[in-house]
């Protein structure tokens, strides 16, 4: 499935050919810092042992895409953004995304997150997205509130990274 988020930004399944653009893209400290589980360095490994999970997940579950490469007009993968689910929760989704740094400011992720929030919408048929913001991520909480996204809360020492504790804005957008 492809998601058309406009000015020739597409969202598609990840491919096992996009490794070695995605590592490159990845193997950033900036982007380690303002992601959860991205690790860094972020090795061919890496992408090895995601992709196979991700493939397993699709195929034991016969689920639809859940996580996406964001491309631009060459068909060229940026970054990525998806959807996790929790247990019994079939009714809202967590998003998340990252984007390649040279791609920064440029309008990318807002438009690619509101094709992915129409998407969930209307196909999925969720009544609710959330997003959890690092608290020092001004980037982050400007992409979601100009989706519509509004501020839920505000989680005092919410995540544990790299033995620190990080506060998050909590963001959620209904249907």
């Amino acid at each position: 499935m492809t998601l058309d988020a406009g000015n020739g930004i597409r969202l598609t399944g990840i491919r096992r050919s996009d490794k070695d653009a995605l590592v490159g893209l990845l193997n950033n400290r900036a982007i380690y810092r303002t992601t959860l589980r991205i690790p860094h360095p972020y090795t061919g490994d890496n992408f090895e042992s995601w992709y196979a999970r991700h493939e397993e997940k699709v195929a034991q579950q016969n689920e639809q895409e859940t996580y996406w490469a964001i491309r631009d007009s060459h068909d060229q993968p940026i970054g990525g953004i998806g959807l996790s689910f929790s247990d019994g929760q079939a009714h809202r989704a967590e998003i998340g995304y990252w984007l390649g740094e040279p791609f920064w400011s440029k309008g990318i992720m807002t438009a690619a997150v509101g094709s992915l929030c129409r998407h969930s919408f209307e196909e999925l048929g969720l009544a609710k997205i959330t997003a959890h913001v690092f608290s020092f991520n001004a980037a982050s909480a400007r992409v979601v509130e100009k989706c519509g996204f509004e501020l839920e809360g505000y989680l005092k020492r919410h995540f544990l990274k790299d033995g620190e504790y990080i506060d998050a804005k909590a963001y959620g957008l209904v249907r």
